[in-house]
């Protein structure tokens, strides 16, 4: 059940109907029950796994606190299953490909044979980070199954997170007093999703269709074709992404669950490192409190934190895809973190020396520019089918070649007047809630006819000028891939 169809939204509005009709008791086990309903719309095997991964973690962390001899022992044991089997599904298949192309045996039904679990990348993350806690002590284990559940399989963040914490999920789920400003939730909530249905539709699946005409054929292009479509590729991963996260936080709203933003408006960035405090920030957050502060962190001296922040990102690498180009993609992360902090002495004296204010506007945009190319090479990586076509691309812009018409390859003009328009709404949007300005706060001070009627603007927008795919559905999300 894709989270932009018409059945998602029925079966959201049916849920969200009944869960504040129903007695405040028994409101948790409603939302349990959705949660097994909407995964049960996939492959059911995929259930498998998900169970395989709710009770391994749920029985280790009651033994984590109980077993205080073998507690290290058990944690390690529950993160080499669950990992393990994320690893198993993910690479396994890659890596038979690999050794069959080497040593020329067929291995395609043994590949074809092995599933990849929807949401599996995130909620293995997110029971595995609940484990680490109550070895740490953060907050006991929880002994009731059900409340567990409800946070390992909390549908909104089942495809793509973020992911979430125990302490800050885990009990908004299993609050058993009344909701206070119900009419306020749905508002709120109906808005967030309106507005990561047009990040979605109008822009990200618009750009998609210059980024796959491009990318899918790529010795065909050079020189300006190619620049857009690197741009275009840049809009189309942080409105995909931020476009479902919205959705995913917008709905659950509707029944009073706050989520964490996991984007704060990532291409204002100043550097590579205020990047990645923007972007995808749960699954920052998650490999900075897990991985790369058990490695020692920043407290061992420089050439260790420099050490740790590669493998923090290789590991992210691993975690985003499979191939070796998204191992590339993470280290070059890393990479440019390093120097950025080897390099910042030096930065400051040229600056000093020629009087330059650092913290002055002008300043702040060439920093901006300056981390804004760089993402965009790291997202040509990352888009790629393997490295060597991200430097064929790369190299290609620099080839002087006019566009095959006046208009971005795959786009019609109409199609570009769109795209143009709709990132500039997207821009001044994002510009001011950088500012610190909250567009639905904004909204909700006018008069109801005016709030009307950008709702219904915002609505006709997404249906109109919405792409849509194959059969009127629309796209998968690019992190459903991951």
């Amino acid at each position: 059940m894709s989270i932009l169809s018409v059945a998602f939204l029925t079966f959201l509005l049916a849920l969200a109907v009944v869960f504040h009709l129903a007695p405040v008791k028994i409101r948790p086990y409603i939302i349990l029950a959705g949660n097994i309903y909407f995964f049960l719309q996939f492959d059911w095997r995929y259930s498998i796994f998900l169970l395989f991964s709710i009770i391994t973690t749920y029985l280790g962390a009651l033994a984590i606190e109980r077993l205080e001899r073998f507690k290290k022992a058990t944690v390690a044991l529950v993160m080499v299953l669950n990992v393990g089997v994320l690893f198993f599904v993910k690479y396994v298949p890659w890596l038979l490909g690999i050794a069959s192309n080497a040593l020329s045996f067929d291995a395609s039904g043994i590949i074809d044979r092995i599933i990849v679990p929807i949401g599996i990348s995130f909620y293995t993350l997110q029971v595995c980070g609940y484990c680490i806690d109550v070895y740490r002590g953060k907050y006991p284990a929880e002994k009731n199954i059900f409340k567990y559940a409800s946070f390992a399989t909390f549908f909104p963040l089942m495809m793509q997170g973020p992911i979430s914490r125990f302490d800050q999920l885990g009990e908004q789920l299993w609050r058993k007093e009344k909701l206070q400003n119900v009419y306020h939730n749905f508002t709120y909530g109906a808005q967030l999703m309106l507005w990561g249905f047009f990040k979605k539709m109008v822009i990200a699946d618009r750009a998609a269709l210059a980024v796959d005409t491009v990318f899918g054929n790529q010795y065909s292009y050079s020189g300006w074709a190619v620049f857009w479509a690197i741009l275009c590729y840049t809009l189309q991963i942080y409105a995909d992404f931020s476009g479902c996260v919205d959705i995913s936080r917008g709905a659950a709203q509707l029944f009073g669950i706050n989520i964490i933003e996991n984007f704060k408006h990532p291409y204002f960035a100043t550097s590579i490192q205020d990047f990645w405090k923007r972007w995808h920030i749960a699954l920052s957050s998650w490999l900075r409190d897990y991985v790369y502060i058990p490695l020692g962190g920043n407290r061992k001296g420089n050439v260790r934190k420099y050490v740790n922040m590669l493998i923090v990102f290789f590991v992210s690498g691993l975690w985003h895809g499979v191939g070796y180009h998204y191992i590339v993609w993470g280290l070059l992360q890393g990479f440019y973190q390093i120097v950025g902090a080897l390099t910042l002495g030096i930065r400051k004296k040229i600056t000093g020396a020629l009087r330059i204010e650092r913290e002055s506007t002008w300043f702040k945009n060439i920093q901006r520019f300056i981390t804004f190319v760089l993402v965009n090479i790291s997202w040509v990586v990352f888009r790629a089918n393997n490295t060597k076509g991200a430097v064929q691309l790369l190299l290609s812009v620099f080839t002087f070649a006019p566009l095959p018409n006046r208009y971005i390859p795959g786009l019609d003009f109409l199609d570009t007047v769109v795209l143009v328009a709709a990132t500039a709404v997207l821009f001044f949007v994002s510009y001011y809630q950088n500012k610190g300005y909250h567009i639905r706060d904004e909204i909700a001070k006018t008069v109801l006819p005016v709030r009307w009627v950008v709702y219904i603007l915002a609505f006709l927008a997404v249906l109109v000028l919405g792409i849509y795919g194959p059969g009127f559905s629309a796209s998968s999300f690019i992190y459903m891939n991951f």
